[in-house]
């Protein structure tokens, strides 16, 4: 007998498994939820791939919270802990290696359905109306750092001594062109993009300031020994500009 639901708006009709293939592999498996190794979201998430596909996400207990399709699996599932980290113990994930959203959500609608067929029941986080897990918590907009109180401020000390006091006081810091909510150039937009999809708590300075900030960006580029801007420091260190921040993004190798 067939079985079909609805889930998040989406008819699900029961689906025979199907083979599919690996990601830059030649060889076949089969595509199925049972078969694949759940993975700890307690410990370093540097093995995730930030490649598009489909996930699952247990609790303590083991049982299936949530099932979702993602462009970026790093990215959601690190997301999904930060937001939600009593429901967030385990993840199941697939990879898919296919540019078409069609892929993705065949795929997600045959563990829904193999779940179900198993169960008799949704996963709690997929159940129309519900928008835990697919809405993320909103913190307000912090405001980008000022290093002086306004023009015409006279300094005790070099600017790049309040560029180190600011680095060293602060866990990331994100030198920018414009503002964290408004960024003027494209590169500045990439870092706050990947630092926010991350769920990175940050602090912005913005070197197109000249009412606060007059002299930065040239003090700037002689404190790093760096040509360009934007420029990311954590812990205390620079760790670079947009290209490594997006490098370090796409291995996997950012952490809340």
């Amino acid at each position: 007998m067939e079985m079909a639901s609805v889930v998040n708006g989406v008819r699900c009709a029961a689906l025979s498994p199907r083979l599919l293939r690996a990601p830059h592999d030649l060889s076949a498996h089969t595509f199925s939820l049972s078969d694949i190794e759940a993975v700890s979201l307690t410990d370093d998430l540097s093995k995730v791939p930030a490649s598009s596909g489909i996930y699952a996400i247990y609790d303590k207990a083991g049982d299936l919270q949530y099932i979702g399709l993602t462009r970026r699996l790093s990215s959601s599932l690190q997301n999904h802990v930060h937001d939600l980290p009593e429901l967030c113990a385990s993840t199941k994930f697939s990879i898919i290696n296919a540019p078409e959203k069609a892929a993705l959500l065949d795929a997600w609608k045959q563990w829904m359905e193999e779940h179900i067929n198993v169960t008799g029941k949704v996963p709690p986080g997929n159940v129309q109306g519900v928008t835990t897990w697919t809405e993320r918590k909103v913190k307000p907009s912090k405001q980008d750092v000022r290093l002086t109180p306004g023009p015409n401020t006279k300094l005790n000390i070099p600017l790049e001594e309040l560029i180190d006091k600011v680095v060293k006081e602060n866990k990331v810091v994100a030198f920018i062109k414009g503002t964290r909510t408004a960024p003027q150039c494209g590169f500045s937009h990439r870092v706050l993009t990947i630092l926010n999809e991350h769920g990175i708590d940050y602090e912005s300075v913005n070197v197109l300031d000249e009412e606060h900030n007059a002299g930065l960006r040239e003090a700037l580029k002689v404190y790093s020994q760096w040509p360009t801007i934007p420029q990311i420091y954590a812990y205390g260190e620079f760790v670079g500009g947009a290209d490594i921040l997006d490098e370090l993004a796409s291995n996997g190798k950012i952490k809340q």
